[in-house]
């Protein structure tokens, strides 16, 4: 056991971020005797990361700004905190923290330590906020010790752009998942219509106009399937769905709303296949946690979601931003006999258990603690 005072902070856009992807490397970092200070914005979240055994630090932010010079409370806020605490290292996720924290973490002499979970909606838009982005990460990288970042595509690009250097980036299997957690439940499919799971946030970029969209044309003259929707909205960010679209498809036949909670493994053990029409990601939660669920997926042919689903083999891929193509795939899904759906969830689970046990992750954010330690 180390010594118990040493600290360690984790910094994030959402306490909600902290707590769905990085719990688990949270309690092993207490387990291991440091003190961990979470610094996040306050949300539903905030009090379980406290019940975790963190303290907790507001840190307010506009997710949805882009300009770098109403953001500089940001920079104040957590070199104040790295000043009052100086954790032996500073963990950042989400972008703005991974900018903002990395020049507050330099300022203050305290080891950054950085994951691209994604390169987000900022990339996928072009224009002038995308290449604000990519001059700070180009100008704020520098000064981190160790990034990770989640796919192989992201990882070249980086380097390609000039955004990080290669002798700092590492490559991990996202955030990983916790496979004795999720786990494969054996349900009975009577003669209810064949349900469809989208779990995630409620944004234009994760695909949800394509998928409405697909919905009614594969349910046009007959009812052939559900969909059920545990999402959640995030109005800070952009692409975020609005009200009166959320309104209008809460009308739609075979559509179910399902309120978002902590326990999604209760709810996928009741579906028949995950569907993540996104345009971009780093390593989809929500598709690592149907395949250790043993459910098969269908997803877009792009960064992230390819790096986790083989077409034909643990689910089906389609075009991104195509509602035809993605209508397809969900009925090759839906005309599969169930030997051959059971057949693709099992290989969907070997694979998640192989190459994203989120054990991988926890030992790496170890792994990289004792290297900016012993330094």
């Amino acid at each position: 056991m180390v010594n118990k005072m040493k600290i360690i902070t984790l910094s994030a856009n959402t306490s909600w971020y902290l707590y769905n992807f990085r719990k688990s490397t949270i309690t092993r970092f207490i387990k291991e005797g440091y003190k961990v200070i979470c610094i996040s914005p306050k949300d539903d979240h905030t009090n379980n990361l406290i019940n975790l055994g963190c303290e907790w630090f507001n840190l307010k932010m506009n997710n949805k700004g882009s300009n770098p010079f109403s953001d500089m409370k940001i920079i104040f806020r957590l070199l104040f905190l790295y000043i009052k605490f100086k954790p032996v290292a500073s963990f950042h996720f989400t972008i703005k923290n991974n900018i903002y924290g990395t020049w507050a973490a330099f300022i203050s002499n305290t080891p950054a330590i950085n994951n691209i979970s994604g390169l987000g909606t900022a990339f996928i838009r072009k224009g002038l906020t995308s290449s604000i982005v990519r001059m700070l990460y180009r100008s704020s990288q520098p000064f981190a010790k160790r990034i990770y970042c989640q796919n192989e595509e992201d990882y070249n690009l980086l380097i390609e752009k000039n955004l990080i250097h290669e002798n700092k980036l590492y490559l991990l299997p996202g955030s990983g998942v916790d496979i004795k957690r999720f786990k494969p439940y054996l349900s009975v499919n009577d003669d209810r219509l064949f349900r469809f799971l989208y779990v995630g946030r409620l944004l234009a970029d994760k695909g949800l106009f394509e998928l409405i969209e697909a919905m009614e044309n594969i349910n046009l003259e007959k009812p052939k399937c559900s969909l059920w929707i545990c999402g959640f909205t995030n109005s800070d960010n952009i692409s975020a769905i609005s009200e009166r679209d959320i309104k209008n498809w809460k009308s739609i036949p075979n559509i179910k709303w399902i309120k978002p909670n902590n326990e999604i493994e209760n709810v996928m053990k009741n579906v028949d296949c995950v569907v993540l029409p996104s345009y971009r990601e780093g390593m989809p939660r929500s598709l690592l946690e149907a395949g250790a669920m043993g459910l098969p997926s269908v997803t877009t042919d792009v960064p992230g979601c390819r790096n986790i689903i083989q077409s034909g083999v643990n689910g089906f891929l389609c075009e991104a931003k195509n509602s035809k193509s993605l209508e397809l795939a969900m009925l090759k899904m839906l005309n599969m006999s169930q030997k051959d759906i059971l057949r693709m969830g099992n290989t969907a689970r070997n694979i998640v258990v192989k190459k994203f046990d989120e054990k991988i992750v926890i030992d790496t954010a170890m792994d990289a603690l004792k290297s900016v330690e012993n330094n």
